[in-house]
């Protein structure tokens, strides 16, 4: 057998089922290339490697029914409580911070059968990306070390790209979840906010937080999602809840309608052209497996990125803003700069954005009258040099963010590598609860051209 930590989630779930593959060298396998590789990586802060064998030992000894995620190592990011475990968020001053229980969605994954193999690495409060002055060496790129792993879910993205965990849980507000794994070459689903728990969980915009797999394929999203679903009564509440069925992703496309909404990248002169071009491709594959494909346009979408910033940055300094007024001097220059910047909108000012958050849900309900999903390019260009978001004039590389505003459910698969051996990615968006058709269209885009592996 190949290096059971390079296959899909999916793979060594089967192998652990058949008896082919213990949990405990699983467990063994990631925790040694985690030694090997991480002193260069850096996407953990904290490894359970200890409790993780022993649970990994008592998964093979378990008799009777298994979870869905029986005996497979799993990477928590390290906004995400774990009982014993520090809870960092990436800050210096909570370096000491245990946490006392499991969060939801973390116990959740235990019910499932999950190894929790310890705590990935994020950006300070999940406040931006790469932190340069933090008390963790900021994730590298597995594809490149000299190339960025992008924003605050960087090391469940590099963790998981580089074969030290089955897979792991990300958060995202704006891209943190997309972002990652599309330059690390991985699967990230952002699901509908009321399927997953956020207690336990450290805020950060609270209106916009969601909680979320990441993978290697689309098929391996699905199943971790199945072990991550912890609705609270009032999440459950929503409208038109309702929870995935775990075999629908399997399913074809035939039929699909799948709106282009081309007039949010044709014209972007920050969309690199091998982002278009594998882009292409990938509405040539949707095609060849029966999906109808059909232009769309977004009513308001200019918008939308500005109205979910006017939401979550004011709602980052209500969480971190008193840290912030009180010790300054505890905060890195990225978080400092960040949390600042929340003071610049109104109590007015965060209404009216509500309110456009709602017109913004009204108007992409609308256009899903004559689409099922929607796909557009997950990133404008692949991974940038590390610490790019430093530089003097950094920009948005993403089209994501007018997503978490209307708060719909999205997925990035990988579509191809630059000329450059980088990740390229798709991203698929769906109606609210619709994951499974989300899921079902990676799943198909991925048989037809499998995902390379870093060369780590």
């Amino acid at each position: 057998m190949s290096d059971p930590c390079l296959l899909p989630l999916a793979e060594q779930a089967g192998l652990i089922a058949s008896g082919e593959l213990s949990s405990e060298a699983l467990t063994q396998g990631c925790l040694d290339r985690i030694g090997r590789l991480d002193g260069q990586l850096h996407s953990f802060f904290t490894v359970a490697a200890e409790t993780a064998l022993s649970d990994a030992r008592a998964a093979d000894q378990q008799t009777g029914p298994r979870g869905p995620l029986h005996g497979l190592p799993i990477g928590i990011k390290d906004l995400i409580d774990v009982a014993g475990l520090p809870t960092t968020a990436g800050a210096a001053h909570r370096l000491d911070h245990l946490a006392a229980t499991d969060a939801p969605v973390v116990a959740a994954l235990r019910r499932a059968g999950a190894v929790i193999l310890g705590k990935t690495a994020t950006a300070e409060y999940a406040v931006g990306g790469t932190a340069l002055d933090g008390p963790f060496p900021a994730p590298r790129n597995p594809w490149n070390p000299d190339c960025d792993a992008a924003s605050s879910s960087n090391g469940s993205a590099v963790a998981t790209a580089a074969g030290l965990c089955a897979g792991a849980v990300g958060t995202e507000t704006a891209g943190s979840i997309r972002v990652p794994a599309a330059w690390c070459g991985v699967a990230g689903l952002v699901p509908t906010q009321a399927l997953i728990s956020r207690r336990g969980v450290l805020a950060l915009s609270r209106t916009v937080d969601c909680i979320g797999p990441m993978a290697r394929t689309a098929a391996d999203c699905a199943l971790l999602l199945q072990g991550m679903i912890t609705a609270d009564a009032a999440d459950r509440a929503t409208p038109g809840f309702r929870l995935p069925d775990p075999g629908r992703p399997g399913r074809g496309i035939a039929g699909l309608r799948i709106g282009i909404p081309r007039h949010v990248f044709e014209d972007d002169p920050d969309l690199d052209p091998q982002v278009r071009a594998a882009f292409a491709v990938t509405l040539d594959q949707l095609r060849s497996l029966g999906a109808v494909l059909t232009d769309v346009r977004l009513p308001g979408y200019d918008g939308w990125a500005d109205a979910a910033r006017a939401i979550t940055w004011p709602e980052e300094y209500a969480e971190h803003g008193a840290e912030l007024r009180a010790h300054p001097e505890r905060l890195g220059k990225v978080a400092r700069s960040r949390l600042q910047e929340g003071l610049r909108f109104t109590a007015p000012d965060h209404a009216l954005a509500l309110r456009a958050r709602q017109a913004a849900i009204a108007a992409l309900g609308e256009t899903f009258r004559g689409a099922d999903l929607l796909v557009l390019p997950t990133t404008k260009a692949p991974a940038q040099p590390f610490g790019w978001e430093h530089r003097p004039g950094a920009r948005d590389w993403s089209y994501t963010r007018a997503f978490n505003l209307t708060g719909n459910p999205a997925l990035t698969i990988g579509n191809g590598l630059s000329a450059a051996g980088l990740p390229l990615a798709v991203q698929f968006i769906g109606r609210w609860f619709d994951e499974d058709l989300v899921l079902a269209a990676g799943v198909a885009v991925e048989a037809l051209a499998p995902a390379p592996r870093p060369p780590c």
